[in-house]
């Protein structure tokens, strides 16, 4: 079980803060004074209750209910330290880790408009780690490089693989490693090589080189005589098992190159993916060789190794990057899996953790099938609507098992705008496993009415206790046009804030304000992203002194006035409402101040408010959002129930009044003048 996080008081009187992957802290400025890298991690860990990610300190994080990031449906195609561990423990325990992945069953041709840069990793057959034995010392081999008669070349990959290339003075004889009975190399076994010339120059030729693995070439830890053949390879550090080759030249050497030959081949925009069938593995050795392959039983399966069939999505994906999609139906492995996440966290000091691209998995977002497609593990076809529903119920089967073995409460999901109610590759499964929802750039500035009276779905959530991040992001607001001027940024802030004080629900929502990207972190701004270059981000972007004036507890709306109307395609339901169309809904005390016409409940323009026990909030739209225009309209003058004053960015009171102006997509903070019944 986890430990129990140390529950610490709300930092702001009205709501919950969080912040969404800190880190990267830097010197800055706080309050006009410089502080160091780590006075500023202590400003944060004092400024909100819960984080998104980590803080990088185990007690901080066990402090402040962190949630770390995970992506349980996804492996790094090179392998990082989740990978390298599950790699480690699967050789201890006798499980085979490949079985931890899907596979095509078939040759499979998958649409990819631009293959990523992190494929290059396989496209381009990088090793995963270079080393140089000379005179008995170990360092990083970076090619070129110069290699003398007594130096060998020792090359890691983190797959098994048949064929390699090599552009060099001349042809190395070469050696793979042999595992001993604890898995670490045991010795080198000379390799006969079958070479053929690729091209040349008048300085090196490129040659490539068919492996003549007459027996089956079982991975093994980087140990050798009691040495570690490492160099500073993370991946390696942590026990990821590797098939290794050692090279050596008679003569000196220039070598230029050193590659695996891929398996894949990108063309047309397009990926071509063998298929893996161990019936064409006939002596189950885990390897079709030349004999087998050309009499293999289905001609649909070309793989040679069972690894090359992984399934990769062709997708858009992060930059940068290459995954392959986990496999949950192997119960040895799904236990191992899930002991990652629950050592993982203890280690951290974390409480949980969310998981990213929840929306992708194995739908046509991710894979568009041009020929083949079927995955062994789910007989199934990938991109399909049965696939992706398919394979959700099993991660949200998979999420469970890691809830049970850790005791979390706290693991989330980014689902950004996503109604799950709407979504019908979500299963109930998937939604009711999962505890907090990240709302990436919920709300902007010029998000319009009609948008609002959409997002019935967060007080839904609420009503099933589940908690929230709701990020009001500057997004396509008046800094985006105006990205030099103070007074934009500073009326975008408040906005968001008085937007997420709509959807306040105290104890289960927590507050985040963000700008216009998706790249998060601690560092400073820049003048892309603040009016000010060297201000630490969360401290520019939170409106600390805002957030300390109490404007106590949302209320009902007041008697007499007009209930804000949501909309679930079609179905209805009032602000008061506890269910719309069979779902059940926290009331959110929406009210209209002001609005176009009183005929119909989603007007072209109006003034939505709710009001707090100490306070109030507003926030004037047009019914469409990113209008431009609407930033210009006149201001409109809206009476009040009472006297207020206006919470300004500083966290000062403006006078008391019973009547403000709005500009177009505005929202506004109201701090009640003087106490009901008073």
């Amino acid at each position: 079980m986890l430990l129990s996080p140390v529950c610490l008081a709300q930092v702001y009187p009205s709501t919950g803060t969080a912040w969404v992957l800190p880190g990267s802290w830097q010197e800055t400025i706080v309050d006009g004074s410089p502080v160091t890298a780590e006075q500023l991690k202590m400003w944060e860990s004092q400024h909100a209750d819960v984080v998104f990610g980590s803080m990088q300190d185990v007690e901080i994080n066990r402090r402040m209910n962190a949630m770390g990031y995970m992506y349980a449906q996804k492996f790094d195609c090179r392998p990082g330290k989740q990978e390298a561990w599950l790699s480690r423990k699967a050789l201890s325990l006798g499980i085979d880790v490949e079985d931890g992945y899907l596979h095509f069953a078939e040759d499979t041709q998958l649409a990819m408009n631009k293959p990523n840069k992190g494929l290059d990793y396989l496209l381009e057959g990088r090793p995963y780690h270079l080393l140089l034995i000379r005179n008995g010392q170990f360092s990083t081999a970076r090619l070129p490089i110069k290699l003398e008669p007594d130096d060998r070349l020792v090359m890691f990959a983190s797959y098994p693989f048949e064929r390699l290339s090599v552009k060099a003075g001349g042809l190395p004889n070469i050696a793979r490693h042999v595992t001993d009975k604890e898995g670490n190399v045991g010795k080198w076994r000379p390799l006969d090589v079958e070479w053929h010339i690729l091209s040349g120059d008048d300085w090196a030729i490129r040659y490539e080189g068919q492996l003549q693995l007459e027996q089956p070439w079982h991975s093994a830890l980087p140990w050798y005589q009691g040495r570690q053949l490492n160099t500073g390879e993370p991946g390696l550090g942590a026990g990821l098992r590797v098939w290794m080759l050692e090279l050596a030249w008679r003569q000196p050497t220039q070598v230029e190159s050193l590659a695996i030959t891929p398996w894949l081949e990108v063309r047309k925009q397009r990926i071509l993916i063998p298929g893996w069938d161990p019936a064409n593995d006939v002596n189950g050795d885990g390897y079709v060789n030349h004999r087998e392959y050309s009499s293999r039983t289905n001609r649909q399966a070309s793989a040679r190794f069972r690894h090359q069939a992984r399934l990769i999505p062709a997708g858009y994906m992060w930059p940068g990057t290459c995954w392959y999609r986990v496999n949950f139906l192997d119960n040895a492995f799904n236990k191992l899996h899930a002991q990652w996440y629950q050592e993982d966290w203890q280690q951290q000091g974390l409480s949980g953790a969310y998981n990213d691209d929840m929306a992708k998995l194995l739908g046509d977002n991710q894979f568009t099938v041009i020929s083949g497609g079927e995955v062994r593990e789910l007989a199934m076809i990938v991109g399909t609507k049965q696939a992706e529903f398919e394979y959700a119920k099993q991660l949200a089967r998979f999420l469970k098992q890691v809830k049970t073995l850790t005791g979390t409460q706290w693991l989330a999901a980014n689902i950004s705008e996503l109604n799950l109610w709407h979504y019908a590759p979500w299963p109930p499964e998937l939604r009711e496993v999962i505890d907090v929802w990240l709302r990436e750039h919920y709300l902007t500035p010029a998000i319009g009415l009609d948008r609002l009276q959409r997002y019935w779905d967060n007080f839904a959530l609420a009503s099933q206790q589940d908690k929230s991040l709701i990020m009001a992001s500057t997004k396509g607001g008046r800094s985006q046009y105006s990205p030099s001027d103070p007074a934009a940024w500073q009326q975008d802030i408040e906005t968001g804030l008085a937007q997420y004080y709509l959807f306040n629900v105290p104890g289960l929502t927590y507050y985040h304000s963000w700008n216009q990207s998706y790249r998060y972190g601690s560092g400073n701004t820049k003048l892309s992203n603040w009016y000010q270059a060297g201000i630490a981000k969360n401290v520019a972007y939170q409106p600390t002194a805002m957030l300390e004036v109490d404007i106590g507890l949302p209320e009902s709306a007041p008697v007499g006035t007009e209930r804000v109307i949501f909309d679930n395609q079609g179905e209805q339901a009032n602000s008061a409402a506890t269910e719309i169309g069979g779902i059940p809904l926290q009331p959110s005390g929406w009210y209209w101040l002001q609005r176009s016409g009183w005929f119909g409940g989603f007007p072209a323009q109006g003034v939505i408010a709710r009001r707090y026990s100490k306070g109030l909030v507003l926030y004037r739209g047009a019914r469409e959002r990113n209008q431009a225009e609407f930033f210009s309209v006149l201001p409109l003058e809206v009476d009040l129930d009472g006297n207020y004053q206006q919470v300004n960015i500083d966290g000062s009171l403006g006078p008391e009044v019973n009547q403000v102006s709005l500009a177009g997509y505005q929202g506004m903070v109201l701090k009640r003048a003087r106490e009901k019944n008073e």
